[in-house]
């Protein structure tokens, strides 16, 4: 490396573990302190603001301490301001071996990222049209184009500052994340069978052949229930945006 060089990266190395790199030579401490917290208050600004559960369910100073680690030890591999949160979610998954972090960190972390995503996500909102039991049951039911089915270990959904559970629930938690047609990221949280309805929907399923599938196997009164309970599904997942439309059957259509 030229000198200009070396002296960039020891500039560099000071910024990202100032407590423990030694002042390069050239610079006065007072000055680089300034860069320092000029820094952090970037990386602040972003990461508070996407992630704004955990900075409110951490203390300050943990706060501080989790971003101050993240500069210091994680690569970046995009120079987008705008892509911060995503390192910083590749730091939490991949990178980030902390004892005394909540255990639900990283997936929390992972939600409130996807609403970023879901968000500024490029595809042109489609209008929710009025459909029938009829149509929702017979024909394919179409999703709005913006969306994700998801699962945690973790309730990401009702962690607060005052719901911090310890260890996860006996079952996994489902929820489909989707911008409606007025562009609002919406989340609803699914049991296990709403949650394998809307799999077997969105690879063109019918109402009706998705029911089919999941209630095969019961008699003939579970069966008639099971299949009120899945028009109520339906029902509720058009009321809330998150059916758009339907197709007829003969008609392929795309993959969640």
């Amino acid at each position: 490396m030229t000198a200009l060089q070396t002296q960039q990266r020891l500039f560099l190395d000071y910024l990202r573990r100032p407590q423990a790199a030694k002042v390069p030579p050239g610079f006065a401490a007072e000055r680089l302190a300034v860069y320092v917290e000029l820094l952090y208050n970037k990386f602040d600004e972003s990461l508070s603001a996407c992630f704004p559960v955990i900075h409110r369910i951490l203390p300050g100073e943990e706060w501080r301490a989790l971003l101050l680690d993240f500069i210091a030890e994680h690569r970046c591999g995009s120079p987008y301001y705008r892509q911060i949160p995503d390192e910083f979610l590749q730091y939490l998954h991949l990178e980030r071996q902390q004892a005394g972090d909540k255990p639900f960190l990283a997936e929390l972390a992972h939600f409130e990222w996807l609403e970023l995503q879901l968000s500024i996500a490029e595809a042109a909102s489609v209008p929710v049209k009025a459909l029938t039991d009829h149509q929702l049951f017979h024909d394919v039911p179409l999703f709005t184009p913006v969306k994700q089915l998801l699962h945690y270990r973790w309730p990401v959904q009702d962690i607060s500052p005052t719901f911090q559970p310890k260890t996860p629930p006996a079952g996994p938690t489902h929820i489909l994340g989707f911008r409606d047609s007025n562009d609002q990221v919406q989340f609803v949280a699914l049991n296990p069978a709403t949650a394998r309805l809307v799999r077997l929907l969105c690879n063109g399923y019918t109402g009706r052949q998705a029911l089919d599938n999941l209630g095969s196997g019961l008699d003939a009164a579970a069966s008639t229930q099971f299949m009120q309970f899945g028009m109520h599904a339906l029902l509720e997942l058009h009321h809330r945006g998150a059916i758009v439309d339907t197709r007829p059957a003969h008609v392929s259509g795309a993959h969640l």
